[in-house]
């Protein structure tokens, strides 16, 4: 049950740290997606129209709030599936011969399950980093998180709120199984460099285990992997979230409309900044997760029988 509580928590602090760090980069890659421009131009409209540099972190503190708790729910999921996969092998070989095998399961249901709670805070976000106004007002009332559920709500009833849901569990569930799965083969050859090695040697036992360089590497590195195979299913469902007369009827509708409107590299729009974005906010994220749930497992006496970082 510590254990549960811990990847809850960590997950939490690891995912509000991701977001603090890049948030404008998200911001300039929805801009893109959403309009689609360049990045010069999106920078550009976005400075223009929003008073300058503050543009960059509109809609922040919402996403900044959320996505702890998006994270927490998978990361959370996360490590209680791959306890339960872990508990039903007969065997440790067996449990290392499946090792990777369940990661990708588990990362797989967790990005199944964080999605039906992520799709309305991110069009929700989205709304408020694309509304096409110079300032926070719009026919008199503030531009909040909370007006902007009352609007779709009112506008598209309860199921607005999951406006795009399809296309970003196209995004998130097979995708965040390559994630976890990614994030430990990476760690796994970097600990066993001589670099690495050497470093772990000149630290003490009352150092944290943390290897800072090996988690903000492998951090990096399973973001861009993770993200590369399914840039046009997150510009859909950038698109379908950020328009409100609702055009789209559905994902194939969305994709065939923009194939045929500007060509098939509107489908790879903001994939450059997309995986710039994805360096700082995994590395950030996966720092975060793994500290806090270092002191997480000191604080509650948590034994792990293996190395829990990776878990």
């Amino acid at each position: 049950m510590k254990e549960t509580y811990c990847d809850f928590v960590a997950g939490c602090f690891g995912g509000a740290c991701g977001v603090f760090v890049a948030h404008p980069l998200d911001t300039i890659k929805t801009w893109q997606q959403a309009s689609n421009t360049s990045v010069p131009t999106a920078i550009q409209q976005i400075y223009k129209r929003n008073n300058g540099i503050n543009g960059f972190y509109r809609g922040m503190f919402f996403p900044f709030v959320t996505t702890g708790g998006i994270n927490s729910i998978l990361f959370g999921v996360y490590g209680n599936h791959l306890r339960q996969l872990r508990r039903v092998c007969h065997s440790d070989y067996q449990r290392e011969q499946l090792e990777y095998k369940n990661m990708f399961i588990a990362g797989s249901i967790a990005g199944f399950v964080q999605s039906f709670v992520a799709c309305p805070i991110e069009l929700i976000k989205i709304r408020l980093q694309t509304h096409h106004y110079y300032n926070k007002y719009i026919y008199g009332h503030k531009m909040t998180p909370f007006w902007m559920f009352k609007r779709i709500i009112k506008a598209d009833g309860f199921s607005g709120l999951f406006r795009g849901l399809v296309p970003m569990m196209c995004r998130d569930v097979f995708p965040y199984g390559i994630y976890m799965l990614a994030y430990r083969y990476t760690t796994t050859y970097l600990d066993q460099t001589e670099f690495v090695q050497q470093r772990r040697r000149l630290r003490s036992e009352d150092d944290t285990q943390v290897d800072f360089v090996v988690t903000t590497l492998a951090g990096a590195w399973a973001g861009i992997l993770s993200w590369v195979c399914v840039i046009p299913f997150d510009v859909v469902k950038t698109i379908m979230q950020a328009e409100e007369n609702r055009q789209y009827r559905s994902i194939w509708h969305c994709l065939n409309k923009n194939f045929k409107r500007y060509g098939w590299r509107s489908l790879f729009r903001g994939s450059w900044m997309l995986v710039v974005r994805a360096i700082p906010f995994n590395a950030a994220t996966f720092l975060g997760y793994e500290y806090a749930l270092e002191w997480c497992h000191k604080y509650f006496q948590v034994q792990i029988k293996s190395s829990p970082k990776y878990y």
